[in-house]
């Protein structure tokens, strides 16, 4: 959700298209990946890191692809799209621990 609030950023305030926002966001995490990834390197897995890096590459690759086809206006309204469908998953998460914890009082 991270980058999706620094996208929902970016739109409002920059006059940048939202191909450049896409990449903006995601290239700025980049620095905290390889910081997050250094600091664990003894006990991180290899295979199953290295699993996950192919797996991440090739739906950033294919990713990218698909969304440089978009045209900048679906391009939005699958991002709008998003925002509300996760939004409103993490909203009902949120209010099923809410009320588990009222019930467990």
């Amino acid at each position: 959700m991270l980058i999706q609030s620094f996208q929902s950023y970016l739109t409002i305030s920059t006059d940048l298209l939202h191909h450049e926002v896409q990449g903006t966001a995601v290239v700025a995490l980049i620095p905290a990946i390889l910081m997050s990834a250094g600091s664990r390197i003894s006990v991180i897995p290899k295979t199953t890191t290295a699993c996950v890096a192919v797996g991440a590459f090739g739906g950033g690759l294919l990713g990218a692809k698909v969304a440089l086809g978009l045209s900048e206006e679906k391009l939005r309204y699958l991002f709008m799209g998003s925002l509300c469908l996760f939004g409103g998953i993490n909203m009902a998460g949120a209010a099923r621990n809410i009320l588990t914890f009222i019930s467990k009082r």
